[in-house]
């Protein structure tokens, strides 16, 4: 229970912060903001403050930002309608700069105190040194698995197995494969606490769910000066923007096959490496047993996402709203408040079906 509070609690300050981006432009752009809530209503509290209705709603699912005249045709004065175009794009992108300001501050933090590895993420081409050396971790442990009938625990490092050092999840996933069937010594070290001698006997040959029954994760963790950090920050925060904005646009194209997908037992390519609420919930149990660290990592993560996810030009989205008023500003046409509504609203339906889709590849990933 305590993991899906902090999971909510972490997730919504993100949101929070992305709001008060939109929050702080608006006011700066002369829009009148009407109300800024934390959680979604009903409304459990609220208070007026220079015009400003602040209030606690029941529903701990993030925030939101009401402007003046935002959902109508309303051009009065203070009014969103009523704003220029570049403050409405000022106004909208905030959002995706304050997420994307948080990550930036997150990765620089882990910078300075020891990154964990991000492969081709990371800024090779900068100075470094290693505040923990390349060690295999133990990221899941499957139940019932070799593993856990040996006592091996999610967080604990795998040293060596008969005597051969275990760097990464390949080396464990050959060596487990090579000695399938047999009884192997491993040395499995946790954090402070040294290191002890397993006997497990692995899986048959053949065996389809792993001979061993854990998933291996490389733990290195990398340190810059408090300089160099600043570019690695702006640097991992700017590949991982991209990189989202790839997978998302994979996503959208790969939705026939996901589909499809749902009448066989395969997780389709368009949903491996895709992650809804419930995966993130799997995900974040399972590297909070890794540290701080960890969870910071996935914060500045889900910060990073919910940035390359608004920016896109989707209906609903706080892209999908920018393009349709540069449309109407470049080709001199009007949507009317009734179409555009509906026009967010169907793009809305969808990103809830995709949702859903993502949930149930979710359910065959980690369960």
């Amino acid at each position: 229970m305590m993991i899906y509070i902090a999971v909510i609690l972490l997730f919504s300050l993100l949101v929070i912060i992305h709001e008060w981006g939109h929050f702080m432009a608006a006011r700066r752009g002369g829009v009148t903001v009407e109300e800024f809530g934390v959680g979604f209503p009903p409304k459990v509290w609220g208070k007026v403050r220079r015009g400003v209705l602040y209030s606690i709603n029941l529903l701990p699912l993030g925030g939101f930002v009401r402007l003046k005249g935002e959902d109508g045709d309303d051009t009065s004065k203070g009014s969103f309608g009523a704003a220029k175009t570049w403050t409405k794009t000022k106004i909208l992108l905030a959002g995706v700069v304050m997420n994307l300001i948080t990550a930036v501050v997150l990765f620089y933090g882990l910078a300075v105190t020891g990154m964990p590895g991000l492969g081709s993420l990371e800024p090779g081409f900068l100075a470094h040194t290693y505040s923990q050396a390349p060690k295999l971790v133990v990221a899941d442990v499957a139940k019932d698995s070799p593993a856990a009938q040996a006592g091996i625990k999610n967080g604990e490092y795998i040293v060596s197995a008969n005597d051969k050092a275990m760097a990464t999840n390949d080396d464990l996933r050959t060596f487990t494969k090579d000695n399938a069937g047999q009884t192997v010594k491993l040395i499995i070290e946790k954090g402070g606490e040294g290191t002890r001698e397993v006997m497990v006997k692995l899986r048959d040959p053949g065996s389809t769910q792993g001979y061993l029954g854990v998933v291996g994760q490389q733990d290195y963790k990398l340190k810059y000066d408090p300089i160099t950090a600043v570019a690695a920050a702006v640097w991992v925060t700017g590949a991982l923007f991209f990189a989202t904005i790839v997978g998302v646009f994979k996503l959208l194209v790969g939705i026939p096959m996901l589909v499809i997908g749902l009448f066989s037992s395969s997780v389709p390519a368009a949903a491996a490496e895709a992650a809804g609420p419930l995966g993130i919930l799997f995900i974040f149990k399972s590297i909070s047993t890794l540290g701080i660290s960890y969870v910071t990592l996935l914060l500045a993560n889900i910060a990073v996402a919910l940035a390359a996810f608004n920016v896109l030009p989707l209906p609903a989205l706080d892209g999908g709203r920018l393009a349709l008023i540069w449309w109407q500003r470049l080709t001199g046409r009007k949507i009317s408040a009734d179409t555009e509504a509906q026009i967010h609203g169907i793009g809305f339906m969808v990103l809830l079906g995709l949702m859903a889709l993502i949930t149930v590849y979710d359910f065959r990933k980690f369960f």
